[in-house]
């Protein structure tokens, strides 16, 4: 499906998004600041398409409006680009892109770079062939990074330069890989840390100051245990936080696939307070119910807290509306906004 596909549907929509959180049209369609260059305004989302992430297509970066009615192609050159993350003064676009192969390619080649939406320009900040998943410190000053290979994360100034271990795995059962980096505004680095403990493969989500000190974890990864044959760990992924620090959100892999696609495992959109993880923590499955068999991933929530955009793909809707998509907090309604993956919000807009 090319990018756009179903647009008149989120435009008939956002009338009701407005209702239901208690804001105007008029707020949600305000016009961008004109930050000049060529693209005269920012975009409200960046993200990449048309495909999904994987071995078989090319995925670009594109902006979007938030009813998926203004977008724009940033790049076109072949070669994939994976989750974008806005600086937070909406100026620069950081994201994994890949010189050879593509996600989920053992083989592939891959550095973190930085698009300035004023001059349209890319900038590699690393050249080691391994980096991937970046996100900006809650200045702008620095980004951490990953590798393919989960064994570290590393900091680095914004320019490239200066880099620094944060930290790596132990290697001990309980601590095997770490991937899915997010970076809060209070200063924590949230991960994802991949355990095989008893023979029961999961992953959770960890915490760890810039420093390296306070590494805390804040899941247990859930009860299940992935099958054998799965290409993907069932437990918790792609961590995103509310703006005050205090809730997360994960795309919690279930032992299940997605009806008449077998390949395709389920995920739920899950939430959780970002406190320590003790036994019997408070989680919340927000895809119970209609979104029980789908895919739900990558979730980020608005800087204003009203609303979160995830990736969804439902069987019944696989032909014509899956992509991104958004809800409330609580998960009460979804709504299709445009055909893509990892979209991230820009945050100079008061969004609700």
């Amino acid at each position: 499906m090319k990018v756009g596909a179903g647009r008149s549907a989120p435009s008939r929509s956002i009338a009701f998004l407005c209702a239901l959180l208690g804001a105007s049209t008029a707020s949600l369609a305000a016009p961008a600041p004109d930050f000049g260059g060529p693209i005269r305004a920012l975009p409200r989302f960046v993200f990449t398409g048309p495909n999904i992430p994987g071995p078989n297509g090319t995925q670009d970066l594109f902006s979007s409006d938030l009813g998926g009615r203004d977008v724009r192609r940033l790049t076109d050159d072949g070669h994939p680009r994976f989750l974008p993350h806005f600086s937070p003064d909406g100026r620069r676009v950081l994201y994994t892109k890949y010189l050879k192969g593509s996600y989920g390619d053992p083989n592939a080649i891959s550095v973190i770079v930085v698009y300035d939406l004023a001059t349209r320009r890319e900038t590699r900040l690393t050249s080691g062939g391994a980096e991937f998943q970046a996100a900006w410190s809650p200045d702008g000053t620095r980004i951490a990074y990953g590798t393919q290979s989960g064994n570290a994360i590393w900091m680095m100034d914004a320019s490239g330069s200066h880099r620094t271990l944060v930290g790596r795995p132990s290697g001990a059962p309980d601590d095997l890989v770490w991937h899915d980096i997010l970076w809060s505004r209070d200063n924590w680095i949230y991960f994802v840390v991949a355990q095989n403990v008893g023979q029961c493969f999961k992953v959770r989500i960890d915490r760890i100051r810039p420093n390296g000190s306070g590494r805390t974890r804040i899941t247990d990864g859930g009860p299940y245990c992935t099958p054998p044959g799965f290409s993907q760990p069932t437990g918790d992924a792609d961590p995103g936080i509310s703006p005050d620090g205090k809730t997360i959100y994960s795309s919690r892999g279930f032992p299940l696939t997605v009806p008449g696609f077998p390949s395709v495992q389920v995920r739920h959109l899950y939430k959780f307070s970002s406190e320590p993880y003790v036994p019997g923590k408070v989680e919340t499955d927000l895809s119970r119910g209609a979104k029980s068999e789908c895919v739900a991933g990558v979730p980020k929530v608005s800087p204003g807290g009203g609303l979160v955009s995830l990736f969804l793909l439902c069987p019944h809707d696989l032909l014509q509306y899956h992509g991104i998509t958004l809800t409330d907090p609580n998960g009460t309604s979804f709504l299709f906004v445009e055909t893509g993956f990892g979209a991230d919000w820009n945050p100079t807009f008061p969004w609700p």
